[in-house]
């Protein structure tokens, strides 16, 4: 498993692919079509770029790769400090 040393200015980065729906409407299923225009994570841009040629027939011309910032999430900060450790 590769983890991007690349952080794109946020601290504990992953990367994901949003696939935006046109005319994105809320509702009482709101959260359901938000959570289907996310796919990933990945612990690289590179791994997730990789993914959305690969498979690019499944996603809209509008797809794109995308950094979040996993600071806030204790779990998402102490499995990268593992891994770094691990890497090391």
């Amino acid at each position: 498993m590769k983890i991007s040393e690349k952080n794109e200015g946020t601290a504990y980065p992953f990367w994901i692919i949003i696939d935006p729906e046109q005319n994105f409407k809320t509702g009482s299923d709101g959260i359901h079509r938000i959570a289907s225009m996310i796919t990933g994570v990945w612990f690289s841009r590179e791994a997730a770029e990789e993914f959305l040629e690969k498979t690019r027939y499944n996603f809209s011309k509008n797809a794109r790769v995308y950094c979040h910032s996993g600071y806030h999430s204790r779990d998402w900060v102490k499995l990268c400090s593992t891994l770094k450790s691990l890497k090391s």
